[in-house]
Parts: C-alpha cells; sequence; structure tokens
C-alpha cells in the first residue's frame, strides 16, 4: 500500500514494473505458502475421516446447536 501511495512518484522513473512484479511474486508465493499443504492434506482420506468424526460427535453438535441459541436462530423444525 505503500507503494500505491507513492506511484506517482515511483511511476515517472523505471522503477514501477520491477515493483508490481515483486508484488505478484510476493502474493503467489504467501498463496503457495498458505494453500499447498490444504491442498496436500486434501488428498489423504484421514483428514475426511477426522473431519466427519468431529462434525458428528454429540459433543460437538450439541456445542453447535447452544451457540445457535445463543446467537438467536430458532431451530428449522420449530413452530411458531
Amino acid at each position: 500500500q505503500i507503494g500505491q501511495a507513492c506511484a506517482p512518484m515511483i511511476e515517472r522513473t523505471m522503477l514501477w514494473d520491477s515493483i508490481q512484479e515483486l508484488g505478484r511474486a510476493y502474493d503467489n508465493i504467501m498463496g503457495l505458502i498458505l494453500f499447498l499443504p490444504i491442498g496436500f492434506l486434501s488428498w489423504f482420506p484421514f483428514v475426511s475421516e477426522f473431519q466427519t468424526r468431529l462434525l458428528f460427535n454429540q459433543a460437538f453438535s450439541r456445542g453447535l446447536q447452544i451457540s445457535r441459541i445463543l446467537a438467536g436462530q430458532k431451530d428449522i423444525g420449530e413452530f411458531e
């Protein structure tokens, strides 16, 4: 964002294209660092099994219901 604020001054020099490429490279590298482990783990079946066990765990489900009640949401099957 500092680069955007200083863009009019930097555009006059020949550095602006290099700064834009540096920003794109930074975005690409951060995206790889963040999403590569998630994509790698999604290939393994134990991650899916873990998610299923967590979501269908009674204590976890009870906690979700309590949080919905505290948030003021009505139950789907509730009639007025």
